[in-house]
């Protein structure tokens, strides 16, 4: 079912004690593996400000959603001001259920303001109790989360996150904050993107439900197991994004640690950057330094366990050779820069926001360079939006650049490139 790939120079110098390798994960696209069952629900914002065009656009939206949905689906239509309101279900989607639901639908008016936490809460309270599904969230909203404090809304994403639901958040227009959206993507392993104007919405939850149809394989735990004086301090996702991680013990084996990955559907890769702390050795002597390992659930309630073979092992020795121990692996290489590529995006857009052009422009042309060479087409496309460069390579901030192009750069500066 996986392939697991293990990237990292095996060759420390002398005394060393920290090394990053990459582990790369690919599900086999010819993979015969019906589809996950999936639950669905519908998160969509109400608050005053989407009065008018975006509510009925959003109502459309999810109107289509409710009309691809079959009898095989559980789906819950909630939608949220200053708090959720269960619109319909959990439910069955035949004929009926899926009637009734639009009607409900049809009626959805705009008022008051915006608390996402009531949404997300509402919909762990519905859902969380059959694990035999893949859970994803449709979440829509045009505006910051200012009816209540960031901790709200954390806590009932990490909810999300510890009931293996996956939120696909939206951003409708230019007002929302993109920091909350990708904390939502991030923290459950979904996504996040704008939709730049409200005629948009139903063909942007169109294609998003059709991914979420091709989820196979639900509930993926990555157990890493290290001896004893090798301890993992952190990792990340390094693509398709850069999201930062959490590893947790394993209460069945002391040298284990376990990481939720959520779902995938049949060709999904997704890369992880381990960066390890270890106790340096005598030269000469291949230590095995991490294993990995997969349990997922297919066809609604079988898990499975699979073993990775020595491809996606970590193997290291010392050595006296510094040539040998100077080699940077080429994919670790490629990821760092992809790190370095949304952080100076990041700091730009910051500098923009303050009224630092010059600042700005320095940071975002530094990003330009980066993702022109590793390859990174979409945020090169978005970045020569905001920047470009002139016959004689001096990079100039374009000041036309509007809040669409800026929003959709700063939704976007953690998507990073395979290596080629």
């Amino acid at each position: 079912m996986f392939t697991v790939k293990a990237y990292h120079n095996p060759y420390l110098r002398l005394g060393q004690t920290t090394m990053q390798a990459v582990l790369s994960m690919k599900v086999d696209e010819t993979v015969a593996v019906a589809p996950a069952p999936l639950s669905l629900a519908i998160a969509l914002d109400r608050s005053g400000s989407m009065d008018g065009t975006k509510m009925r656009a959003a109502r459309d939206g999810a109107i289509k959603v409710v009309q691809a949905l079959d009898d095989s689906m559980i789906f819950l239509v909630v939608t949220f001001n200053d708090n959720a309101r269960v619109l319909f279900g959990p439910a069955v989607g035949n004929a009926e259920n899926k009637k009734r639901a639009i009607a409900a639908l049809q009626s959805v008016s705009a008022s008051s303001g915006t608390r996402m936490s009531t949404a997300l809460n509402t919909i762990v309270d519905k859902l969380s109790a059959d694990s035999s599904r893949a859970v994803k969230i449709l979440f829509l909203t045009d505006g910051k989360n200012e009816g209540e404090q960031r901790q709200a809304l954390d806590r009932a994403v990490a909810r999300c996150s510890t009931a293996n639901m996956s939120i696909n958040a939206w951003g409708v227009g230019t007002d929302w904050d993109a920091a909350e959206l990708l904390h939502m993507a991030g923290a459950t392993r979904g996504s996040a993107d704008i939709i730049p104007t409200p005629n948009q919405i139903e063909s942007a939850f169109s294609t998003s439900f059709s991914e979420m149809r091709k989820t196979a394989i639900a509930n993926t735990r990555l157990s890493l197991w290290t001896p004893v004086g090798v301890r993992i301090a952190a990792i990340q996702q390094v693509y398709p994004s850069i999201v930062p991680l959490g590893i947790e013990p394993d209460p069945a084996s002391p040298r284990q640690q376990v990481l939720a990955l959520g779902s995938f559907a049949p060709g999904d890769q997704r890369d992880y950057l381990l960066d390890l702390d270890l106790t340096a050795n005598a030269p000469g002597q291949q230590f095995m330094v991490v294993r990995p390992s997969f349990k997922y659930t297919v066809s609604g309630n079988k898990e499975l366990e699979e073993k990775s073979d020595r491809t996606g092992w970590v193997f290291v020795q010392w050595t006296e050779d510094m040539a040998l121990a100077a080699q940077i692996e080429e994919h670790i290489a490629h990821y760092t820069n992809q790190e370095e590529l949304s952080r100076h995006i990041k700091e730009g857009q910051d500098a923009l926001a303050a009224g630092d052009k010059e600042k700005a422009t320095r940071l975002l042309g530094r990003a330009l360079e980066i993702s022109e060479r590793t390859g990174n087409a979409r945020v090169t496309k978005l970045l020569t939006d905001i920047v470009s460069r002139d016959a004689k390579g001096t990079i100039r901030l374009n000041t036309q650049a509007d809040a669409v192009a800026r929003k959709t750069l700063a939704i976007n500066m953690s998507k990073t490139s395979k290596l080629k």
